[in-house]
């Protein structure tokens, strides 16, 4: 089954790197929160929309779902 063991702990530890990363970005203003936001909605639409399997479609999920709320519209 995908998403098990090693799988999950690398997804957990990538993701973790990515966020701390755009926030490091956000607070040294080299990158705002509404490029962040443009950023992640491309890497989204980069992963579909095609027939991809569930992971891939999880995914898009994550990132449209979970990680792009953590950088709010209009908190430039």
């Amino acid at each position: 089954m995908y998403g098990k063991g090693r799988e999950l702990e690398l997804g957990n530890a990538t993701s973790a790197v990515l966020i701390s990363l755009l926030r490091t970005l956000i607070g040294k203003d080299v990158l705002s929160n509404s490029e962040v936001r443009a950023l992640l909605s491309k890497a989204a639409a980069d992963l579909g929309p095609h027939d991809y399997t569930a992971p891939v479609k999880g995914a898009i999920g994550i990132i449209l779902d979970d990680i792009l709320s953590m950088f709010p519209d209009g908190g430039d």
